[in-house]
């Protein structure tokens, strides 16, 4: 199969340089566009009605360390990257919409080994499994 618009899905942690390298690897043996997604949480609606507290300096915060974060782990690559989205909101919701919004045919996340209450119960990807319009390439970490 050839994949015109591969989308990697990262977060910012110790295995995110390898996924990064990979599928540049992907788009560049498809001649395929390449785009990065990282999700942060969006804390404020999740304690929404439970806490009157003013979050918002602390997700500028947090959506300025990921910038910086996310162009550190981009600086080695030699392929240029089509799109860089940064959102906030849930996992699922937000690497949806940057896959439809942007017509991607392929989306490659890594998956860290977990036992199967983990996997049912807290697994970002799941939900993206079950939901993806797209091809979906998950890569052992």
């Amino acid at each position: 199969m050839h994949y015109k618009h591969v989308m990697l899905a990262v977060g910012l942690d110790m295995d995110a340089s390898s996924l990064v390298y990979k599928a540049e690897e992907i788009a560049v043996s498809n001649g395929a566009k390449l785009s990065i997604i990282h999700v942060d949480m969006d804390i404020a609606s999740f304690y929404d009605g439970i806490l009157s507290v003013d979050l918002s300096e602390h997700e500028d915060a947090v959506h300025h360390n990921s910038v910086a974060m996310m162009r550190k782990l981009l600086d080695g690559l030699s392929t240029p990257i089509h799109k860089h989205l940064l959102y906030s909101g849930t996992i699922e919701d937000e690497v949806y919409r940057g896959v439809i919004e942007n017509n991607v045919d392929l989306l490659v996340m890594g998956h860290h080994k977990s036992n199967m209450l983990t996997q049912m119960f807290l697994s970002p990807s799941e939900p993206l499994v079950r939901a993806m319009p797209c091809d979906l390439l998950l890569l052992k970490l």
